[in-house]
């Protein structure tokens, strides 16, 4: 007869899955980020248009390269002026690709501690004080998605025009949130630790 598997090791191997998963999603978005830092500014241009499926007339800025079309874009992003009064349409893609970029190894550390979590709570108990540890790296990633990929933005943009500004959206409070929660498990499973202990100590 065929062994069950516990819901302990599934959940490993479903997030062994989505390690993997974001692993390509990271490789994909290293190449994006290759792709722009190589491209000319001369291959880019913005076209402001009427979107295919939009029937009231609204009109839409996006962005081509090489007559392609690659996404739609915020004209107060990709239409800031540097210090000579120019666009850079390749350096706003280059923004945007470096913030993804960064948003993606974030994502990838943090899979790969979950991973950890989980092998080590297959092995034993899951009240030790790696796992704690580990839930607090969890937290500070979270902070760090919420932080860093605007932060990169933010910089890139006050180096190369003279307008910045560091948003702080829904998005990244929900993000905050989060961070906050996970860092109050962490302590709840410190607290687990110490029961182990003196249970171990009893025993």
């Amino acid at each position: 007869m065929k062994k069950k598997k516990n819901p302990t090791q599934k959940s490993f191997q479903i997030c062994s899955f989505i390690g993997y998963f974001f692993a390509v999603l990271l490789l994909f978005q290293v190449q994006y980020f290759i792709e722009a830092l190589t491209t000319a500014n001369d291959r880019y241009e913005i076209r402001h248009q009427q979107h295919p499926g939009v029937t009231n007339g609204q009109q839409i800025y996006s962005l081509y390269k090489d007559g392609e079309y690659k996404y739609d874009v915020d004209i107060n992003v990709y239409g800031l002026l540097d210090e000579n009064g120019n666009t850079d349409l390749r350096y706003c893609v280059l923004m945007e690709e470096s913030s993804k970029l960064a948003y993606s190894v974030i994502l990838c550390a943090m899979m790969i501690v979950v991973i950890q979590l989980i092998r080590n709570a297959t092995a034993g108990s899951p009240f030790t004080h790696k796992n704690v540890n580990r839930i607090c790296l969890i937290g500070g990633l979270q902070f760090a998605l919420a932080i860093v990929p605007g932060l990169i933005i933010f910089l890139m943009h006050f180096f190369r025009f003279q307008y910045a500004s560091l948003n702080f959206d829904q998005k990244s409070f929900f993000m905050f949130i989060v961070g906050f929660a996970i860092m109050v498990l962490a302590q709840v499973f410190d607290y687990g630790v110490k029961l182990q202990e003196d249970i171990d100590s009893i025993a």
